[in-house]
């Protein structure tokens, strides 16, 4: 009896014991010589293939076999498309020379060292080890039907194989000792598992997929089942339904192993308990990071999809989980259909003005083909017929939300991360945080990661949380103690109150209104008896801006749309410069202008500060002021704001949970 997780809904990763860690447990790698035991022959297409077995004729029947999976998977009638990008990539690694991420491209030469880390980033050793570069030779055989391919993906895998036996899993990586087991690790065998069943229907009909071949690779397969079915990462974590994801899609891939089934069974259940324990009951991934939001949800689908295909029903709050996995994405998408870079969350430059391309495209319109809901593939398309009159959204379990003026390529969106700790170090100790688009473009955007594999140092500078649009203390990082206090939506305004647990003595406080859904109205309010400097940190879009001290004033200067952060020229702060970088991909950044607004006074202290996003090069004239005179964290305050010749009245009551916003008189 194959033993589940044991997880519960909402733990973390330290109250778990993973099972990669019983080191004890001995595997056995399967032989090629004793596949065809491991295999059920009893059907009538596979007469030929037990026939022969019966006779101990292991080539013949291993022959009849590939005749077999060559008609179960036929060659497509189109081939897949073919760049020259493509070519030279899998030209490259025909020739054994790789390359991963930013990284200059590595000659591996004859006698391959799977081990080795020639980026000094672990993450291109992890993806070697996936076998990231299985799809790109089968997709160049499939679209060239050249067997040049073909010999390399044989030749390339049967090194691995041999190297890296299932009888010596719990070997560590020279390089990364600390990995144990880094061959065999959970991730490592449910995507590299993937990526042999996507190449085995394009593969298996080369010249040089020979009999002998065939034998070792369901051996193989095997042996990652086994790996998983025994040993699985028992962990609250994006990778343990990666690693579940390989593990279906190979028992879907090859029903004829006689475990398939039971396999499938045991997959479902262990995703479905891992996938409940990862997702807040509002649909988002508790690492709140959009990348593994979206790779979570994409192999939770897959998983769905290959059981209901083979007949095993998918419990309802298995689905349900997944709907409202989509109905974030749909919530949270940025105008260019991406996520917000909230932790480890990238942004590639867009090239090109086709929706069909952005990232979150495919998966909207997935989802509606999935649900039947015109919602999903209303906002791929941006088809306003179907989109819902509700813009803007909250999700109060993980402390997210998003501010809208339209669906519309010239909306204003704000988005807001303040969370409670999440899963993993996937996030970063920026509550408080935001990012601003504004007809047209970014015009206040997250610092991003640049990397995690690689150069902690730049790592932990861009991690850090006065890099970040909040408040810092002394400039030292804060706590990830997150929560959303209020939020309210009215067809002309938003309101959101998010509180986090900043510092020991110092809770920070930000309430934001998006008047008239025009600009951003912001209260930071410093509560607490903690002494030391305290400080509002900024970021603008990568580009030329204006940071006027004398004004407390910064715009950016862009020739079609820009911002203007405006805070009173009365109230007691300074105005400082920053060291700024943006990283959108992984591995590159570029400088861009920062500041951040220093309070004269230690907590209990507040900053009011208004972001004016405009259309052209002339800011608009804005100012705000707090009414009378609230202590420092009172439940209840009102702000007058001033813009476009109009006057509005804001406040919020958090007693009574209430917020308003009306327009008044001069």
């Amino acid at each position: 009896m194959i033993p589940l997780l044991g997880l519960v809904v909402g733990s973390t990763m330290a109250e778990m014991v993973p099972f990669s860690q019983r080191w004890d447990v001995q595997l056995e790698s399967a032989q090629p010589a004793d596949i065809l035991d491991k295999l059920d022959l009893s059907g009538t297409k596979l007469e030929a293939v037990r026939l022969a077995a019966e006779r101990g004729d292991q080539i013949t029947a291993l022959t009849a076999l590939r005749a077999y999976y060559r008609t179960r998977f036929p060659q497509p009638n189109r081939p897949p498309k073919f760049s020259t990008a493509d070519r030279e990539s899998a030209n490259a690694i025909a020739k054994h020379i790789f390359q991963w991420g930013p990284y200059q491209e590595v000659d591996y030469g004859e006698d391959l060292d799977w081990e080795q880390d020639p980026a000094g980033d672990i993450e291109w050793v992890a993806g070697i080890f996936r076998f990231y570069w299985v799809p790109v030779l089968a997709k160049a055989y499939a679209a060239t039907g050249e067997e040049k391919y073909a010999q390399a993906f044989v030749s390339l895998t049967t090194d691995w194989i041999g190297k890296y036996p299932l009888d010596n899993w719990t070997r560590a990586h020279p390089v990364y000792t600390h990995w144990r087991g880094f061959a065999w690790l959970d991730i490592q065998t449910g995507i590299r598992a993937k990526n042999l069943c996507i190449a085995f229907k394009a593969m298996v009909h080369a010249e040089a997929f020979t009999p002998e071949f065939l034998g070792l690779l369901l051996a193989s397969l095997y042996d990652h089942q086994v790996k998983t079915q025994n040993v699985p990462m028992g962990t609250v974590h994006n990778k343990a339904i990666f690693e579940q994801r390989g593990f279906v899609n190979t028992a879907a891939a090859f029903p004829e192993f006689k475990e398939s089934r039971s396999w499938m069974e045991l997959g479902l259940e262990r995703a479905r308990e891992n996938l409940l324990a990862q997702v807040t009951e509002d649909g988002v991934h508790r690492e709140w990071c959009g990348g593994y939001h979206r790779s979570v949800l994409r192999d939770a689908v897959d998983i769905m999809n290959l059981l209901e295909d083979a007949g095993i029903a998918v419990p309802e709050d298995y689905r349900q989980c997944v709907r409202l996995m989509y109905d974030f994405i749909f919530g949270i998408a940025t105008p260019d259909l991406g996520f917000p870079m909230f932790g480890d969350t990238g942004r590639p430059l867009r090239t090109t003005n086709n929706r069909s391309s952005w990232p979150l495209y495919s998966m909207l319109e997935g989802a509606t083909k999935l649900f039947g809901d015109p919602k999903y593939a209303a906002l791929a398309r941006l088809d306003p017929e179907h989109l819902p009159r509700q813009m803007s959204f909250a999700w109060p379990q993980a402390g997210h939300c998003v501010m809208r003026s339209a669906w519309c390529p010239d909306q204003i969106y704000f988005a807001l991360h303040c969370p409670a700790p999440g899963l993993s170090a996937h996030d970063s100790p920026d509550n408080g945080t935001f990012e601003l688009y504004g007809y047209g473009r970014w015009l206040m955007t997250d610092t991003g990661f640049y990397t995690y594999g690689h150069d902690a140092e730049a790592r932990n500078w861009h991690r850090r949380t006065n890099v970040h649009q909040t408040l810092t203390l002394d400039g030292r990082d804060s706590r990830i103690q997150g929560k959303i206090r209020l939020w309210a939506s009215q067809p002309c305004w938003d309101a959101v109150v998010v509180e986090n647990e900043a510092y020991p003595d110092l809770l920070h406080r930000r309430s934001v209104w998006f008047v008239d859904r025009k600009v951003l109205v912001l209260l930071d309010e410093a509560i607490g008896t903690a002494t030391g400097s305290l400080d509002l940190h900024f970021q603008l879009a990568v580009g030329n801006a204006t940071i006027d001290h004398e004004r407390r004033q910064a715009r950016t200067q862009f020739a079609d749309a820009n911002v203007l952060v405006w805070a009173d020229p009365r109230a007691p702060i300074t105005m400082e410069d920053g060291e700024g970088w943006f990283s959108g991909e992984y591995g590159s950044r570029e400088r861009r202008k920062v500041f951040s607004y220093r309070h004269d006074s230690p907590a209990p202290a507040r900053f009011l500060t208004v972001l004016a996003p405009f259309k052209g090069t002339q800011p608009p004239p804005v100012s705000a002021r707090i009414c009378g005179d609230p202590t420092i964290g009172d439940s209840q305050v009102e702000i007058d704001v001033e813009f476009s010749g109009r006057v509005w009245r804001i406040g919020r009551h958090l007693e009574r949970e209430e917020a308003w916003c009306r327009s008044v008189e001069h």
